[in-house]
């Protein structure tokens, strides 16, 4: 659609005009139709100033949370206006409830980009960690966005409660009248332990990743300069081979054909009877023990004999 060469609105007045859709129909209810409607002028005026719903959504929002903005003094130190500026994210907040919903999208949507920029940018000029910072901002903003909802949705329960049908006592009901803290004294007493929580959180979690880096490094240190990680089971075959070889004695490992003495050679089962000896048949060996048998005569009788031939041949 093509945008009209002069521009008959301004753009606050129609973010304001929008602004006042979304509080009495509601959020879903705000179109360029419905605000060219209620400003009696074409849809196609206001893209003189905006480009889609979008932009108006985010221009809403910005006009809303116009006293959410960096610390306006120098003195103010960051444990005072960080909460504060919370506390009017909160304020804001239950003031138009409707925009609840669209803070959810605030990131993507951009929505107050250049303070957040500007409350970084003033929380490190006062020293703060960068590590703190987004922890503290997010935590902030999610307390601010809940104890909004929280108020609203209390509000609307007391309303409720006021109607005959609703006038059913709980003991919540009784707990919320004798309740010790407001939402306002509630909201105070969170915003300080958030300050504390989350800078202890943050300083106890680097102080565990610096005590692990250090007993990294020590155990890197305590291993000996050029030894090497071998695997386990190689590790336990060395240990193997080396307990073998030194329960051996000293000296040269022999083969097992050196264990015998120099020269031998090894002969067959024959070789084991006396040297000079041949194998006779069985028959021949008969024969052989019936021949010999006179000369087993005992030596008294030989005797005799050898001492007559000499007597005979011997002179008178």
């Amino acid at each position: 659609m093509a945008r009209p060469r002069v521009p008959l609105i301004s753009r606050r007045k129609a973010l304001e005009a929008a602004l006042g859709i979304i509080d009495s129909e509601g959020l879903k209810a705000l179109s360029i139709r419905r605000l060219g409607e209620v400003m009696n002028v074409n849809g196609a005026s206001l893209y003189h100033h905006f480009k889609d719903k979008d932009e108006i959504l985010v221009g809403v929002a910005q006009l809303a949370l116009a006293d959410v903005t960096a610390p306006r003094s120098e003195s103010d130190n960051w444990r005072v206006w960080l909460p504060l500026n919370a506390y009017r994210t909160r304020q804001a907040l239950i003031a138009h409830p409707e925009l609840i919903p669209l803070m959810l999208r605030r990131i993507p949507l951009g929505i107050g980009n250049q303070e957040v920029e500007a409350s970084v940018a003033r929380l490190r000029a006062e020293g703060v960690e960068m590590s703190v910072i987004a922890p503290l901002m997010e935590s902030f903003e999610l307390l601010a966005i809940s104890s909004a909802l929280q108020t609203v949705g209390g509000v609307a329960s007391a309303e409720e409660r006021e109607k005959p049908y609703g006038a059913y006592d709980s003991m919540y009901q009784q707990a919320q009248r004798e309740r010790g803290l407001s939402n306002d004294e509630l909201f105070e007493v969170v915003c300080a332990a958030v300050i504390a929580s989350v800078e202890s959180a943050v300083h106890l979690k680097e102080a565990r990743a610096s005590i692990g880096t250090a007993f990294a490094a020590a155990a890197a240190a305590a291993k000996p300069a050029g030894t090497t990680r071998r695997p386990a089971a190689a590790a336990k075959a060395a240990a193997t081979r080396k307990s073998a070889a030194s329960a051996k004695p000293a000296g040269t490992r022999k083969p097992a054909a050196a264990a015998k003495p120099a020269g031998t050679t090894r002969k067959p089962a024959a070789s084991a009877k006396l040297a000079g000896t041949t194998r006779k048949p069985a028959a021949a060996g008969k024969a052989t023990a019936r021949k010999s048998v006179p000369a087993a005569e005992p030596a008294a009788v030989a005797a005799p004999r050898r001492t007559r031939r000499a007597t005979a041949a011997r002179p008178v």
